[in-house]
């Protein structure tokens, strides 16, 4: 990264959950309980600057298709 980060600024970040067991993002589920996810994201710049963002993210499951006949 070139400098400091001017606010409102986007960084592209690729990251690869696969190795993850997830679940979908439940809300609420019977008033009991939620299920949310967060990225903590640390973002260090030429100086060794510390940039901290903590972002949520929602996971969806794809519905599965009906095998071609």
């Amino acid at each position: 990264m070139d400098g400091t980060p001017v606010r409102g600024e986007s960084i592209p970040v690729r990251l690869f959950l696969t190795p993850y067991e997830l679940t979908p993002t439940y809300r609420n589920i019977n008033n009991k309980f939620s299920v949310k996810y967060y990225l903590n994201l640390v973002l260090v710049d030429e100086e060794d600057r510390r940039y901290f963002k903590q972002q949520e993210i929602t996971m969806y499951r794809l519905l599965e298709s009906p095998p071609a006949s």
